[in-house]
C-alpha cells in the first residue's frame, strides 16, 4: 500500500514538472514573437543606447571643433558606423522604427540620458581620465598660414628693387616647422647685379634666424623652397622674407626690419605664384611650450638716453644748409 502511494506521489511529480516545462517553453516562445517582430536591419533596444549615446558624445564634440569642415566632420560620423557595425541605412530605419513606438523609444532614450548624466558626474568627480593614444596625441597639424594674394607680378620698370613681407601671428611659437615656397620667374637684366631670396624668424629678444637663396635673372620660371625650423626657446615676433631683392646680402640679413618700399631707383621686373607658407606644429604641445619660454630680461629705460636719440632723429631731418648752421654756432 505504502509502495502504490509513492509510485503515485512520484507520477504526481512529475507532471507538475512537465507541466511547468511547458509553460516555461510557451513564454519562451511568445517572447522570439515579440523579438520577431522587429524587422530585419533594425538595431535592438540594447545596440541603439550604446549607439546613441555616442552620437550625443560625437555631437557635442564637433559642435567645439569650429575649424572643421563637412567632410571632415562625415568622416568622424562614418568612424562611428564602423565602430557599432551599423550603416546609416540601419540607423535611419531604427530611427523610424523605434518613433512608431514611442514608449519603447522613451525608455530607451531615458538610459542614454542616463548614461550621459552618469559620464558627466564622473568627468567632473576626477573618475573619467581619457587615455589618447600618443598617435593622436603627438600629430602634428600643417595650416597654411599665408593669406595674401598667392601670385603677382611686377612688369619691367617698375621702380623698385626688394619685395619684401611681413607676417605677424600671435600662434607662431618655437618647435615650428615653416615651409615657404613659391615659384618666381625674373626676365633678364641689362645689369649683372646677384638677386637673392630670403626667409627670416623674428625672436622675442631681438635675435634674428636667417636662410637665403640666390636668384638668377635668366628668363626661366623656378621653384624656391625654404624649411625652417624655429629652434629657439623664445616667443616669436614675427616672420619676415624677401622674394627678390638686389640689395647687399650680408646688410639685409642683419637687418630687422623690412620695408616694401625703396629709395634705390633700381627696377624689377618679375613674376611670382603658387605662393605657401606652412606651419607644423603638435597642438597637444602648445601650453606647455609657452610655459617653458625664456623670458627676455627687462631693460630699464635711460631718459636721457631718450632725449639724445630724439636730438639725433631731429638733426636728421634737417636740410643740408640747417645743418651747416648749427655746426658753426657748435
Amino acid at each position: 500500500m505504502n509502495i502504490w502511494n509513492q509510485n503515485r506521489k512520484s507520477k504526481s511529480q512529475m507532471m507538475l514538472l512537465k507541466h511547468r516545462f511547458i509553460f516555461l517553453i510557451t513564454i519562451i516562445l511568445i517572447f522570439l514573437s515579440a523579438c520577431s517582430n522587429r524587422p530585419k536591419g533594425v538595431m535592438s533596444k540594447s545596440e541603439m543606447r550604446t549607439f546613441l549615446t555616442d552620437l550625443h558624445l560625437l555631437e557635442g564634440t564637433l559642435t567645439t571643433r569650429y575649424e572643421l569642415n563637412d567632410r571632415e566632420k562625415a568622416y568622424y560620423y562614418q568612424v562611428l558606423f564602423d565602430k557599432h557595425h551599423v550603416t546609416k541605412a540601419e540607423f535611419d530605419s531604427s530611427i523610424v522604427y523605434y518613433t512608431k513606438n514611442p514608449k519603447v523609444f522613451e525608455r530607451i532614450y531615458s538610459k542614454v540620458n542616463k548614461n550621459l548624466d552618469n559620464l558627466k558626474m564622473d568627468v567632473e568627480s576626477g573618475k573619467y581620465v581619457p587615455v589618447i593614444p600618443d598617435s593622436i596625441k603627438f600629430k602634428p597639424e600643417n595650416i597654411n598660414i599665408w593669406t595674401r594674394n598667392i601670385a603677382f607680378k611686377y612688369p619691367k620698370d617698375t621702380v623698385k628693387n626688394n619685395l619684401t613681407f611681413t607676417i605677424i601671428d600671435n600662434q607662431l611659437l618655437t618647435k615650428d616647422l615653416y615651409t615657404f615656397s613659391y615659384r618666381m620667374i625674373a626676365y633678364t637684366k641689362d645689369s649683372l647685379q646677384t638677386a637673392y631670396t630670403t626667409l627670416r624668424i623674428h625672436y622675442a629678444d631681438g635675435v634674428v634666424d636667417s636662410l637665403w637663396h640666390d636668384v638668377k635673372a635668366d628668363s626661366v620660371m623656378r621653384r624656391y623652397k625654404f624649411m625652417f625650423n624655429a629652434s629657439r626657446n623664445y616667443s616669436i615676433d614675427s616672420l619676415t622674407g624677401t622674394f627678390y631683392s638686389y640689395q647687399n646680402k650680408l646688410d639685409s640679413l642683419k637687418s630687422d626690419s623690412l620695408n616694401l618700399n625703396s629709395s634705390s631707383l633700381d627696377s624689377i621686373n618679375i613674376r611670382i605664384d603658387s605662393i605657401s607658407l606652412f606651419r607644423k606644429y603638435i597642438p597637444f604641445l602648445q601650453d606647455s611650450l609657452k610655459l617653458k619660454l625664456d623670458t627676455v630680461p627687462v631693460i630699464a629705460i635711460d631718459k636721457d638716453s631718450i632725449r639724445i636719440e630724439e636730438t639725433i632723429l631731429k638733426f636728421n631731418k634737417l636740410s643740408v644748409s640747417e645743418k651747416k648752421e648749427i655746426r658753426l654756432t657748435w
